[in-house]
Order: C-alpha cells, then sequence, then structure tokens
C-alpha cells in the first residue's frame, strides 16, 4: 500500500514538473514589431540617412525572405486599442522628412514588394516645394499635390514631423527653449501642429496618423502637448518594440530603428535582432 501511494506521488510530480507552463494572456497576445527609419533615396549619396533604391529593394526582399509582414500604423493602433489583430511577424517602414526622392525613387519599389509605409512631412518644406521649382530630385521636397498623391496610392499613410520645428535653432526641434515659460511653450508648439494640421487637411485631405519627434529630442512639456493630438508617436529609440494587445500607452512610444545606409542589408537586420 505504501509502495502505491509513493509511486502515485512521483507520478504527480513528474506530471507536474514535466506538463508546459501556460501561457498568460499577455504573452498569447503580444508581438515583437520593429519599425525603421527611412529618410533620404539617393542614386548618388550614402550615408547614416540617405540610401540608394537598390538597396532599399534588397532590404524589402530579405525581409520578407525573413518572415516578416509589413503593416500600416493604422493596423498598430488598433492592435493596441485592443480592437485588431497583427500577424506573427510585423514590421512597419518609416519615412521621414517628405523627401521628394520618396516618390520618385520609393513608391515603385514598395509596390514592387506590396509593401507600405508611413511618411511624415515637414511643412514648410513642401510649403515651399509648392511654391518653387524642384531644385533636383534627390533633394527637393514633396509639394503638397504629391503627398496628396501618396496618400490616395494606398502604399503611404501621412504623418507629421512639424511645420517648422524641425530645426536645431532657436530651439532643438520641438522641445522648449532656455527662458521659455510652460505656457509660452505650449503657445508656440500648439501653433506649430495645428499649422501642419491644418495643412494637410485642407491641400492634402488627410489627417495625420501619427507624429514623429525631431532628431527623436523632447522634454515633459513638449511630450505633454504632443500627447494631446496625436495617438501614435514615434521616438528614435533604436530597439525593437514589444506590443501587447491592447496597451493603449504604448503608442505614445513607439521606438524606431534608423536605417543607417553605411550598411549592407543583411548586416543590418542582423545587428538590430530583424531575424
Amino acid at each position: 500500500m505504501k509502495r502505491a501511494i509513493l509511486t502515485l506521488l512521483i507520478c504527480l510530480l513528474l506530471f507536474t514538473f514535466l506538463s508546459p507552463i501556460p501561457s498568460t494572456k499577455a504573452e498569447e497576445e503580444s508581438r515583437l514589431l520593429p519599425i525603421l527609419m527611412y529618410h533620404s533615396l539617393s542614386e548618388t549619396q550614402k550615408g547614416v540617412y540617405s540610401l540608394s533604391p537598390e538597396v532599399l529593394r534588397a532590404d524589402l526582399a530579405a525581409i520578407k525572405a525573413r518572415g516578416y509582414v509589413f503593416v500600416t500604423v493604422s493596423a498598430v493602433v488598433k492592435y493596441l486599442k485592443g480592437e485588431g489583430d497583427l500577424p506573427e511577424k510585423p514590421i512597419l517602414l518609416t519615412f521621414d522628412d517628405g523627401h521628394y526622392n520618396n516618390l520618385y525613387y520609393g513608391l515603385d519599389v514598395l509596390r514592387e514588394y506590396d509593401a507600405c509605409a508611413a511618411l511624415n512631412v515637414i511643412g514648410c518644406f513642401s510649403e515651399y516645394s509648392s511654391t518653387h521649382e524642384k531644385d533636383h530630385v534627390e533633394y527637393s521636397h514633396l509639394t503638397w499635390d504629391e503627398i496628396a498623391y501618396l496618400a490616395r496610392s494606398g502604399v503611404f499613410e501621412i504623418g507629421s514631423h512639424t511645420y517648422a520645428m524641425h530645426a536645431y535653432k532657436p530651439r532643438f526641434g520641438i522641445k522648449r527653449m532656455r527662458g521659455e515659460s510652460i505656457e509660452e511653450h505650449r503657445r508656440a508648439l500648439s501653433a506649430d501642429l495645428e499649422r501642419i494640421d491644418r495643412a494637410l487637411l485642407d491641400k492634402c485631405g488627410v489627417r495625420p496618423v501619427a507624429f514623429a519627434y525631431p532628431f527623436g529630442a523632447y522634454d515633459k512639456s513638449a511630450e505633454k502637448i504632443v500627447k494631446e493630438r496625436y495617438e501614435a508617436i514615434f521616438t528614435c529609440y533604436e530597439r525593437v518594440n514589444r506590443l501587447t494587445k491592447g496597451d493603449r500607452e504604448k503608442l505614445s512610444y513607439l521606438w524606431r530603428i534608423n536605417r543607417d545606409g553605411t550598411k549592407g542589408t543583411n548586416a543590418f537586420l542582423d545587428e538590430h535582432g530583424i531575424l
């Protein structure tokens, strides 16, 4: 009898230790999301913020070969609000500044790989391009009409990168200046953001789906103002995001990895764990 009881206890212990531990709901409903931050596309320039259309093509091919699925900002927003799903291996592409070469070179490459991206534009640059002749395909910025065209293409979603605060002076991006009161800062930043939002709506027929901090720079004062206006906010912390379904707070801190054009496709992807 004692031997039978001992055998039963041993079996129960083995069953307890060998049985798989059930995953929590958070683990079941979470995704790793790399967000890549592109800037300029150029046939002649290569640098930290510039790469060739051929390298972009190689990136997209490698990303798809590694099993990733391109997703939109809107899909990420829905997931983090608990209203939608994402594929097992999602990836999000963004292009900052609104370079004309994103249209000239990038649109066809993205279409070739059934990819999509967020395009975060700077209002004053687009206003200048809309009222002046283009200087060069690789240096000009998108006009309002071209932004509207890209928004209609189904490939690009449009985001805000400020109207005229993508600069080092008199303030660093949208941060509060030395000696500037919190209220003065609020008025200045709110006016700039209202201007870009109004221009995109009136001239392009779109509302920005996200905001990207210029230079990734912000302080508590700026952060509060931005969060009051935009649902999805891009930072420049170079790491992969872990998204938990229904975690709305994460929308305010979407990390991005800069696509350094001095690095080859596979080396860049491997370095940042996009495997």
